[in-house]
């Protein structure tokens, strides 16, 4: 049962399902076009049954999205089913029950995970009950998180008892992170005791905890503060009367030994909170020490969801943090890996990912010399991935997993906790692979104290560019101590920590020292020439950049000298310093890779004086002209910046970011440099991968870029570590938005591009209205005066060249879009009531307190409207006075025209096969085949002047209102505006986009 799906390659073999849960096999072709999708699935058919209970098979290169939609669109019907979705090309089959539309399980079958294995052999014993009995059991059988969800839940909830307990003077961070030590040092506690290695007692916590009860002692003092720092964190020959344990391993490593917050806040844990962690958490579950152990354990690889699962949900926002899928891990650390090694081994980019998954000596050698940094580790999952990678290249033995662990990887992270987490998920790395058998025979686990470091990895103020000069004593002398370090114990390991910080500090003030003489030289420059006297000998003085430039490194120099006198004063600096703590891989240039999924944090998140840091420091990091929020970079592109400077020229950067990068105004100086000044080996937008199952609403895509430029002629991958996919010429990228479609679509798009004007110099496109308080005004009743209750038009109630409102809207303005100045009694006395409210809205400055914002152009006389998230651009004319008491909200966006002629034109034409063509290209993406149509999206659509005025887009807008129009008529009128050839329309037909249910 583990191989099961070994052999499926086509729709057929996905018979062995049914054959598995003892079900009737009745292989049938079904028309995979009568299930209202678009795309339709490439091939559907029904696979077998067990009286009501069906199985279907389906091939989509969508897998997860396609199980989702049909399982819930079968739910909805009441038909019972299991949906099996091969996608071919990644080699994942998606399963779902109708029962619960979720993805229950994905498969990849060329690795099928051990927990995948087990949930597939759970599928035996279906047919003992009916369709109903076999639907239930087929989902139980699937649900591969049910485990792993009871233990997050458990562990939260007494993490917060934890914190509960402790000392309300504790600053809550303090807590959080002192409550969270413990229960992680008990975790990983767990997985030890799996492994045979507390005295061989398979119940070595438990009995000991009863044992400290049972004295009347307080378990802290009794049990816990001997196992971990007189025990587990002492040779045998220290240990005195912790001996009491028995055989118990010496495991260092640095999670036993006591913690700077203990120190701080010398606190003792009640009883009762340690009785409550045992019965309440680690009682209630089984865990096991390998992923290949019993699948319904608590196992390894749960330890990064626990990691989000412990973060507050307002943390986890702020944060950007998300647990990052370990399918997808795998897939950017395959493919930086092949980029470093196709530069190393001077091969193309096949031969590279052969040789990464079956290496030779020198692809051995080249592998163990990669230096590779996650710049914001989080919990550690993709140092974990390339452990993974990095030791089953050099045969899988332990001792290469250390080395690897100690030499090759490298992270760094603002967030203590999840520094400490990385360094557990590292450890059980090692305990997991350890083949001791004995207490007796446990190596002590390494010390990662020089290779995982907390700090913030985007501020560096003054010393962004400085390099130590090469290997000199000082660089050699902190490379031999951070080699020592991770093998030394007790005094030796405090004697050769002090020593390796206090080299640090010696290079950090090398370069603060060399870094000031340099401004100090720059600034007597500047003031001399600002001396020099002129031709006619009159003192020339300096220009008004000359003096800007002048204050800027008066004011760099001033902020050398206070980090200077710091670091001579408090022994730090007051950032994190990448050349001095990782000094060994600057002095050879920087780091080989550079991989991770940094935090994605919105502008508007970020604090005034953080944003104002940020625009100073990265030049990737600037807003758009445009003001707003909506335009202010996200911080993942300062990180994508950063990972480029802390890479090695040739180096290689693979990192998660949002999809909008590729098309965000605020990212085009990002686009530009990757464009002109790497080689983009991968960019694909995984928004629909089956692989980019979050547990949140996400929308990523993969950029993976060598520091180099492209070589003439280079094409980019649009799909991550797969040999399918487009590929796209790199010299066809720039600033602008990045469409990454085949070649035959984008000279398409290119030729409306370039021959035609734009909408935007035409038009403004506007949001629209915004009430700032929707519970009030939408829906108010009927009780109120008639002449104030209008229809409000979402996003959701836009159809082609129709708008179905469905809720009624309070508008206390007039005609023309102004507020009322005095409201009628019913309304005002309704709206009295949330006087308070109203004025707390975050857009209102003054003025009537019951005005809405953005009112004037959502109700022009006449107006073009579309939703701003659809899976195609739909548009409607709204025009006095048929639908002149229609109120378009800020879910939509709307066009003001001149009349209603001008409406039907511009309806129609943004209603053309060929416009909606476009504007997907520009559009950024959304789950489930959707896209935003924003402003600026549109406003950069093709638009000949003609079109506005052209008698039969006038005739066809009539007709769409009348519902009698015929696409193939409206694209025609709009071809012989736009002058596209044959080919050129084959191309952009063949990204039509599907017509189905708004979100909003």
């Amino acid at each position: 049962m583990p191989h099961l799906l070994d052999g499926v390659r086509e729709l057929e073999d996905l018979t062995v399902l049914v054959r598995a849960a003892g079900h009737t096999i009745g292989f049938q072709e079904l028309a995979p076009d009568q299930w209202g999708l678009t795309p339709a699935p490439g091939r559907a058919a029904l696979l077998g049954r067990h009286h009501g209970f069906e199985w279907l098979g389906f091939q989509s290169l969508q897998a997860a999205r396609l199980a989702t939609t049909l399982a819930g669109r079968l739910a909805r019907r009441g038909r019972l089913a299991c949906l099996a979705v091969l996608d071919p090309a990644s080699r994942v089959v998606a399963l779902s029950v109708s029962l619960d539309p979720r993805p229950l399980l994905l498969v990849e079958l060329d690795r099928p995970s051990p927990l995948a294995s087990h949930c597939l052999a759970r599928l035996r014993g279906a047919t003992a009950d009916g369709a109903l009995g076999a639907a239930v059991h087929i989902a139980s059988a699937l649900d591969a998180d049910a485990v792993g969800r009871a233990f997050f839940d458990r562990f939260r909830t007494v993490l917060a008892a934890a914190m509960e307990a402790l000392p309300s003077r504790m600053p809550i961070a303090d807590r959080h992170a002192a409550a969270l030590l413990q229960l992680t040092r008990l975790l990983f506690l767990h997985f030890v005791q799996a492994k045979g290695w507390l005295d061989g007692r398979p119940r070595f916590l438990r009995e000991e905890l009863d044992r400290a009860l049972a004295a009347r002692r307080p378990v802290q003092r009794q049990l816990m503060a001997p196992l971990f720092f007189g025990t587990l964190n002492q040779p045998w020959a220290s240990r005195t009367a912790a001996r009491r344990f028995g055989r118990v391993p010496f495991l260092n490593g640095g999670l036993f030994q006591p913690h700077p917050l203990e120190r701080e806040w010398p606190v003792e844990w009640p009883d009762e909170l340690w009785r409550r962690a045992f019965d309440d958490l680690f009682e209630r579950f089984h865990f096991v020490a390998t992923e290949a152990g019993d699948p319904q354990g608590i196992a390894p690889d749960m330890l990064g969801r626990v990691f989000e699962g412990v973060m507050d949900p307002d943390e986890r926002g702020a944060s950007g943090t998300f647990y990052t899928p370990m399918p997808i891990v795998r897939a950017l650390v395959t493919d930086a890996l092949a980029s470093y090694l196709t530069r190393r081994l001077r091969c193309g980019d096949a031969e590279a990912e052969r040789r990464l998954h079956d290496p030779d000596r020198e692809t051995q050698d080249a592998l163990d010399r990669v230096r590779l940094l996650d710049p914001a580790v989080g919990s550690g999952a993709f140092l974990l991935g390339a452990l993974e990678l990095l030791t089953a290249a050099s045969g899988g033995a332990v001792p290469a997993r250390r080395r690897v662990m100690t030499t090759c990887l490298h992270g760094v992270d603002l967030n203590p906790v999840a520094v400490r987490l990385a360094e557990l998920r590292l450890w059980v790395a090692v305990i997991e692979a350890d083949p001791a058998t004995t207490p007796e025979s446990v190596r002590p686990l390494p010390n990662l104290d020089g290779v995982i470091r907390q700090g913030d990895s985007l501020t560096d103020p003054c010393l962004r560019t400085w390099r130590p000069a090469g290997p000199d004593a000082l660089v050699r002398r902190i490379a031999r101590l951070q080699t020592g370090l991770s093998q030394a114990r007790g005094t030796e390991k405090r004697r050769i920590l002090k020593a390796l910080r206090a080299a640090e500090q010696e290079l950090a003030d090398r370069a603060l020292t060399q870094a000031l003489e340099t401004a100090a030289a720059r600034v007597a420059d500047l003031a001399s020439a600002g001396r020099s006297a002129t031709l006619f000998g009159q003192p020339g003085g300096l220009g008004a950049a000359a003096r800007d430039a002048l204050e800027a490194l008066r004011l760099e120099r001033r902020g050398l000298w206070a980090a200077r006198r710091r670091l001579r004063r408090d022994g730090h600096l007051p950032w994190f310093h990448y050349p001095s703590q990782f000094a060994d891989v600057f002095a050879a240039g920087g780091f080989d890779i550079v991989v991770g999924n940094p935090p994605w944090v919105r502008a508007e998140s970020l604090e005034a004086s953080r944003r104002r840091q940020l625009a100073s420091r990265y030049r990737w990091w600037a807003p758009s002209r445009r003001a707003g929020f909506a335009h202010q970079p996200d911080l993942s592109v300062a990180f994508l910046e950063r990972a480029m400077e802390l890479t090695a020229p040739g180096g290689t950067v693979a990192m998660l970011v949002p999809s909008k990068l590729a098309t965000a105004q605020y990212a085009t100086r990002a686009r530009a440099e990757l464009a002109t000044r790497t080689t983009l080996r991968t960019v694909a937008d995984l928004t629909d991968d089956p692989r980019a199952g979050f547990d949140a609403t996400t929308y990523p895509m993969a950029v993976v870029a060598v520091r180099e430029p492209a070589p003439a002629g280079h094409r980019i991958r649009s799909e991550l570590a797969t040999r399918g996919g487009c590929t796209v010429p790199q010299g066809r990228l720039g600033g602008g938005p990045w469409v990454l479609v085949p070649d035959r679509i984008a000279r398409a798009l290119e030729r409306l591009q370039a021959d035609h004007p734009r909408l935007g110099d035409h038009l403004r496109c506007h949001l629209g209205a915004k009430t700032g308080l929707n519970r009030v005004f939408l829906d108010p009743g009927d009780a109120l005066e008639p002449e104030l209750l209008w229809w409000a038009v979402r996003g959701r109630d836009i159809r082609p060249f129709a708008a179905e409102p469905a809720r009624r809207l309070l508008w206390p303005h007039d005609s023309a879009g102004l507020p009322l100045r005095s409201l009628p009694p019913a309304a005002r006395a309704y709206l009295a009531r949330h006087r308070a409210a109203l004025e707390r809205r975050a857009d209102w400055s003054g003025g009537p307190w019951w005005s809405l914002f953005r009112a004037g152009p959502a109700v022009a006389p006449h107006r073009v409207v579309w939703a701003d998230l659809s899976p195609g651009l739909e548009a409607v004319a709204l025009s006095a006075p048929e639908v002149g008491r229609m109120i378009p909200l800020n879910t939509c966006y709307v066009a003001p025209v001149g009349d209603g002629r001008q409406a039907d034109c511009l309806a129609a034409w943004l209603n053309s096969t060929w416009i909606r063509v476009a504007a997907m290209a520009r559009a950024n993406r959304a789950s489930g085949g959707f896209h935003r149509f924003t402003a600026s999206v549109v406003a950069q659509l093709p638009l000949p002047r003609e079109a506005l005025t052209n008698r039969d887009l006038a005739n066809l807008g009539q007709s769409g209102r009348a519902g009698t129009i015929s696409q193939d008529d409206l694209d025609d009128a709009c071809n012989r505006l736009l002058g596209l050839g044959p080919d050129d329309r084959a191309a952009l037909a063949t990204k039509v986009p599907a017509r189905r249910r708004h979100r909003r």
